[in-house]
């Protein structure tokens, strides 16, 4: 985050502000402009500082623990969290449109026929 504004005000720019207050003649209208711009920057600044105080760091979506944690969700989530599919969109014919169906029988992600019990249910690995 090393581009983030907020990161870059730090308390030299308000002391730079108020010596500026100090010293502007109040009847330069181009002071005054100048002024109240600086006043605008640090009050943002100063805003965004007080609304990431009590921002937790670890829900940044930069970070590496959230990218391992998001990489280990889209492996899971590409082999069905370890579990069977047992519904599927089903073509009839090639040119006929995909609908949703319960299989006969579950498969893997793959295609590949899930291990049955002797009852006729999936094994889930646990």
């Amino acid at each position: 985050m090393a581009n983030y504004i907020g990161n870059k005000f730090t308390q030299q720019d308000s002391d730079k502000l108020r010596e500026f207050e100090k010293r502007a003649d109040p009847n330069d209208r181009n002071a005054q402009a100048l002024l109240e711009e600086m006043r605008q920057h640090v009050k943002k600044a100063s805003g965004l500082e007080e609304m990431r105080k009590n921002e937790d760091p670890r829900l940044s979506f930069s970070t590496p623990e959230f990218r391992e944690a998001q990489r280990q969700f889209t492996d899971a989530f590409k082999k069905n969290f370890g579990r069977p599919v047992e519904w599927a969109l089903v073509k009839d014919y090639a040119w006929s449109t995909p609908q949703l169906r319960k299989l006969e029988k579950p498969v893997d992600v793959e295609g590949n026929p899930w291990p049955l019990d002797s009852q006729g249910n999936p094994i889930l690995k646990t």
